[in-house]
């Protein structure tokens, strides 16, 4: 199985990984595509999905949802300014030294369940911790806010990613996770501190080095992420209708009347 890890640009990348997002997501959390529609379908054209994709089969294997800042605020901070945290946004951010308007939104993170375990599966993970980190410091994003599920949240603590709870936040119920807990993931600061927790995992995290997928550099360019629609070719001619007569040397008939009547050229009236 040849892998590659890349930041979906084409509509049949973007639509695997929302397959596989979906899938997940009703397994883990009993999320149905209506509520998956309803949560995330009003973000779609600001989504750029990260995803490690089989290149035979055009399927993918995991996917992380990202939402870029604009000038609405992305879908977490809505959510957390709401039930059940109420958090003050602007001043919990301010306490990571970010501000609303620049941070992007991992939105959904999800791998198939039959690439998580054993060492294969764990790179699956890896590589699309990487791909987010890659991909925000690409895009000079400064920071990144998610929603994590608490098992979720132990598992990138574990590989030392400096996820941590927004100031104020606490562990509550969330779109069918019992518990889930805002964070916050400070960009500047976060090699020294994946350096310091988990040097073992610097070369994948941060060089995004990997025994079994494929990582190419230009897959994680800010170019990329944009919804790339297929040229449609120039409409051809109607070929039902009788061919049209040649008339790029024709003279409407006048024309060849007055030049027999005419006069020699040189002699004056």
């Amino acid at each position: 199985m040849a892998l590659r890890l890349l930041v979906a640009h084409t509509p049949e990348e973007r639509d695997a990984a929302r397959q596989v997002e979906a899938r997940v997501f009703l397994q883990a959390f009993d999320n149905t595509p209506e509520l998956m529609e309803q949560e995330y379908g009003p973000y779609d054209a600001r989504s750029r999905f990260v995803v490690v994709m089989d290149e035979a089969s055009g399927s993918a294997l995991g996917t992380a949802r990202l939402i870029v800042a604009d000038t609405n605020p992305v879908k977490t901070l809505v959510d957390v300014a709401g039930e059940p945290w109420h958090l003050p946004v602007a001043g919990s951010l301010e306490a990571s030294g970010l501000t609303p308007p620049t941070v992007w939104d991992v939105a959904t993170l999800a791998v198939d369940p039959r690439y998580r375990a054993g060492a294969a599966g764990a790179e699956v993970s890896l590589a699309l911790c990487h791909g987010i980190w890659r991909y925000a410091r690409n895009c000079d994003v400064p920071g990144l806010v998610t929603i994590l599920d608490d098992r979720v949240h132990r598992l990138v603590r574990a590989m030392g990613l400096p996820w941590y709870p927004m100031a104020g936040a606490t562990s509550r119920p969330y779109l069918g996770s019992p518990a889930s807990t805002p964070c916050v993931f400070v960009v500047r600061t976060a090699q020294d501190e994946v350096r310091s927790a988990r040097p073992d995992l610097v070369p994948a995290l941060d060089h995004g080095e990997f025994r079994s997928i494929r990582v190419d550099p230009a897959d994680l360019l800010p170019t990329r992420g944009t919804v790339v629609r297929p040229t449609i070719p120039a409409a051809e001619p109607d070929r039902s209708l009788p061919p049209r007569r040649d008339t790029t040397g024709w003279r409407p008939p006048a024309s060849r009347r007055e030049k027999l009547i005419a006069p020699p050229g040189g002699l004056n009236g």
